[in-house]
């Protein structure tokens, strides 16, 4: 990566953190959820973005939890290299987080990078947030892409089932290791109404609630309650 995206994923965390120590009208930060993915993280296929399942989960942890504070490194286009990046960033910064999720994997499959290699940087960014950022992690899988409207009307040599079990395999494996939490995205089908029409690969509004859902089914036992 270059140290240009460095300095930027510095600035951001930066201005992150500035923008929670307001002055006294503001509530104190009591929990901090970090947020760590690709696109989809950052609310693309929601419309507005905020309605993206990042957002949707920090919307019901603050009904749940008092003085709720977001960060969300989530960067179009990531894939593990560039996610793993954030986290070293995070942890020079001294980042701190009482819960940290991850989903992940999905544009590694359609770029056609080795599943061995992505798991390997996957063990390394999961144990880096487990020694310095967050013992709380909870981390999605990857769905069964072939069934997106964009690969069935394109198909990819790269998309292909076999991979997207490989790479589910690496991510089971090392959530467990890391002691996170996985949550199951492969089993739940595909339909083209949770797509985004668009490109027909993002999730929609409707897409990214059923994530959140299903994300917050394994974060809410987790955190404490009002």
């Amino acid at each position: 990566m270059t140290s240009r995206l460095t300095d930027v994923l510095r600035a951001a965390l930066c201005c992150l953190c500035l923008s929670g120590c307001g002055g006294p009208k503001e509530k104190p930060i009591e929990f901090i959820y970090l947020a760590l993915g690709a696109s989809d993280a950052t609310g693309v296929g929601a419309l507005p973005l905020t309605e993206g399942y990042v957002y949707l989960i920090t919307r019901e942890l603050d009904r749940q939890i008092s003085g709720v504070f977001l960060v969300n490194l989530g960067v179009p286009g990531a894939r593990i290299d560039l996610i793993k990046e954030q986290v070293r960033v995070a942890k020079q910064l001294g980042t701190k987080a009482d819960l940290v999720t991850l989903w992940t994997g999905a544009n590694d499959v359609v770029n056609g990078d080795d599943p061995k290699q992505f798991q390997e940087q996957l063990r390394g960014l999961l144990t880096m947030v487990k020694q310095d950022i967050s013992q709380t992690i909870v981390v999605a899988n990857v769905p069964d892409l072939t069934q997106l409207p964009r690969f069935r009307t394109s198909p990819s040599p790269t998309v292909t089932l076999a991979r997207i079990e490989a790479f589910n395999r690496a991510i089971a494996e090392e959530t467990r290791s890391s002691g996170g939490t996985l949550v199951d995205l492969h089993t739940t089908a595909v339909r083209d109404d949770l797509v985004f029409d668009l490109d027909g690969f993002h999730p929609n509004n409707a897409g990214h609630r059923q994530i959140a859902g299903q994300l917050l089914q394994a974060i809410l036992p987790k955190v404490p309650h009002r």
